[in-house]
């Protein structure tokens, strides 16, 4: 299982360590250049889990039918070569 920790940015090279305390309840605080700040939201379990993609990468498309009902679809070509956020988990 992984943990995914919302609005935390990881430091740039060369820029300062980063440390991070997750409490049991999903809270977190981290360490700024040796000041100690509370997150705004809480760590959320990733459970194992296929790969995870950039949806707001993906083209919409739309197709209008005999019917003349147009619906949006996105092409699974488009799915696959979407960039990968997170990986596939290693349990699967």
């Amino acid at each position: 299982m992984g943990l995914y920790i919302p609005d935390l940015r990881l430091p740039a090279d060369g820029d300062f360590e980063l440390w991070i305390a997750v409490r049991k309840d999903g809270s977190f605080a981290y360490n700024v250049r040796g000041g100690w700040q509370d997150g705004k939201q809480k760590a959320v379990p990733v459970p194992p889990h296929g790969r995870l993609i950039d949806a707001g990468a993906l083209t919409i498309s739309t197709a209008v039918p005999l019917d003349e009902k147009p619906y949006q679809y996105v092409h699974i070509d488009n799915i696959k070569a979407a960039p990968t956020i997170i990986p596939a988990s290693e349990e699967e």
